[in-house]
């Protein structure tokens, strides 16, 4: 039997609230500030506060604090002033695209290199994470003559294939953001800029795409020094759009400075829809005339560009973010929306599957879940966190590749699980069980035989039971408390969306609350989302929409008109027949005592 969520209220701390105050902040900001900010986990929050309160560009670490950052912009600098070919070998993610487009970009609109000159090499979800066997055949057939491969949102565990291309002749440079192997950096790579690696002070919560924006802007310095380009060539912070659009997809931490500020100009950039890609999001989807958030670029958008890669082709994601007219955003938005309509099925079927196999291995004393399946590898990453949100567990789906081995895609859940340390546990405790394995704190990936699924199943279990102790994770939802009736207002929303962006580390709002339901009935397509009208204790009317509440649409509605609950919500607007109301989106509820 799956625990129900606990409902439990964050406490803020004192300190923080007042200096939040002193910032200018309004009662709620601050204690929505102070509700995630702690002088325990945040030691440096009275240098922070400032930064991460009003996010701007220029509060972020500069390139030449990165290790190596400089040295990479020379190799860069030479491959560009060079003839050969400027290989971009990138991941397919959203991530890994974004870190594609931001590399092109800004070699040949800043830097003048033709496009001719430039190979790209995007990974293949099929083929699993990195640089693969796969991706080295893809660079060696390569027939004209390689200057550079650049890496971005890979390679830093990729030694063997990164020494083949060595021993070919090929220099490689890896910009990457992922943990590093207990090796440390790919010895064979000729530069190594990962702000993960030892004797590295930069911000280690930064995506791909940030770290490759970084190190091209570190080239711009140095072709401007050998007067390859002119001096007043722009800066490359037109580019935040879309490094915004990686940041927020790869969901690192939105408590960095660092992470908040490229964010949020990079959203202001969108926002002006001067780009076919962001103009054709736009007309395709106006997000009921609201302003593009971070919320929207992970739920609208980023499924969209993942869904190429998952179900189709990635390349399709990458001519999007490149078109040059919206017209040629449209039809790759097309293609695009068909293949996230696809995925939507696809995902169906495997979460059905995944749900049945759930519910023979759990059981309340589990820490983890590894599920087995069959179907579409590229999926298996939301039905992770699809499950592991259901049971509040760490849990990794796993998909039969038919050649021997299981692709796995891992969520933590557990906000203080370290998937990546999991993993290296596992691998010291049997050195044959990961072909790969790549991935942070909160997602991780990794491929393994086939024959030994149960034991990596008995050693992820192990390995998060030594992290957690020994009480079992539930599912938890933390709230901001109870607002007043009179703040329940579409005003409400405004003052909320001061403090974005909002993601990992720096949650959405999700307040508390007391209502007695009024009317309450199962809606969608699924027919497993409920639509409620609730009345609050002071009588106020609001609508309510609770996602996903059912698991079928065969399962009995567990709640009935006149009944009192107790749920956490994220307030929201909702726009119908040209009138905007706040709207509860609901994300547990439970008998009110």
């Amino acid at each position: 039997m799956i625990k129900k969520p606990k409902i439990i209220e964050r406490t803020p701390s004192p300190e923080i609230l007042q200096a939040a105050k002193q910032l200018g902040l309004t009662e709620l900001q601050a204690k929505l500030v102070a509700n995630r900010l702690s002088p325990k986990t945040d030691p440096d929050w009275a240098t922070q506060l400032e930064k991460i309160v009003y996010p701007r560009l220029k509060h972020i670490q500069p390139p030449t604090a990165l290790k190596n950052a400089a040295q990479a912009a020379e190799l860069i600098a030479d491959a560009i002033q060079g003839h050969g070919q400027i290989v971009l070998a990138t991941d397919y993610d959203t991530d890994g695209v974004t870190s594609a487009w931001v590399a092109t970009r800004a070699l040949t609109d800043f830097f003048q290199v033709p496009p001719e000159r430039i190979t790209h090499v995007i990974g293949d979800r099929k083929t699993g994470y990195g640089i693969t066997e796969q991706v080295v055949e893809r660079i060696l057939s390569i027939p004209e003559p390689i200057e550079l491969v650049i890496t971005a949102d890979q390679g830093s565990s990729d030694e063997p294939r990164i020494k083949m291309l060595a021993e070919a002749g090929i220099k490689v440079c890896v910009t990457d953001h992922h943990q590093m192997a207990v090796e440390g950096a790919p010895p064979s790579a000729a530069c190594t800029v990962n702000p993960q690696q030892a004797g590295c002070e930069y911000d280690k919560t930064v995506a791909g795409c940030y770290v490759i924006f970084l190190v091209m802007s570190q080239v711009r310095q140095v072709l401007i020094q050998r007067g390859a380009i002119p001096a007043d060539t722009p800066s490359l912070k037109s580019l935040a759009l879309n490094v915004a659009l990686g940041t927020v997809a790869d969901s690192v931490s939105l408590k960095s400075p660092n992470n908040r500020a490229i964010v949020l100009a990079g959203l202001a950039q969108i926002n002006q829809f001067n780009v076919p890609a962001w103009q054709a999001i736009r007309q395709f989807h106006d997000n009921q005339n609201q302003p593009f958030n971070a919320e929207y670029l992970g739920f609208q958008v980023a499924t969209r560009i993942n869904a190429a890669s998952r179900v189709s082709n990635v390349n399709a994601a990458f001519e999007f973010l490149n078109a040059r007219s919206i017209e040629e955003a449209l039809n790759a938005l097309q293609q695009l929306d068909e293949d996230n309509t696809q995925r939507k099925l696809q995902q169906q079927t495997m979460l059905d599957q995944a749900t049945a196999l759930a519910q023979q291995l759990y059981h309340p004393e589990k820490y983890s879940l590894a599920i087995k399946m069959t179907g579409n590898a590229g999926i298996q990453g939301i039905i992770a966190s699809r499950i592991g949100e259901q049971y509040g567990v760490p849990t990794v789906a796993m998909t039969d590749l038919e050649d021997g081995y299981l692709a796995g895609s891992a969520r933590g859940v557990v906000p203080s699980v370290d998937l990546r340390e999991a993993f290296q546990w596992m691998s010291e405790q049997d050195a044959e069980l990961f072909k790969s394995m790549g991935g942070h704190k909160g997602a991780a990936g990794c491929m393994i035989p086939l024959e030994k699924y149960d034991q990596f199943a008995q050693l992820f279990e192990i390995a998060i039971q030594k992290q957690l102790g020994d009480e079992p994770p539930r599912p938890i939802i933390e709230t901001d408390g109870e607002l007043p009736d009179q703040w329940l207002t579409p005003s409400l929303i405004q003052e909320l969306s001061q403090l974005e962006p909002y993601g990992r580390e720096w949650p959405q709002p999700i307040f508390s609350g007391t209502f007695q339901i009024e009317q309450i009935k199962a809606v969608g397509q699924t027919q497993t989302h409920l639509s409620l009208r609730l009345i609050s204790e002071n009588g106020r009317r609001l609508s309510g929409i609770f996602f996903n509440a059912k698991r079928s649409a065969d399962e009995p509605t567990e709640y009935m008109p006149g009944e009192k609950i107790t749920c956490a919500y994220q307030p929201a607007l909702n726009t119908y027949y040209g009138k905007t109301s706040l709207q509860l989106r609901i994300q547990a509820m439970e008998p009110s005592e």
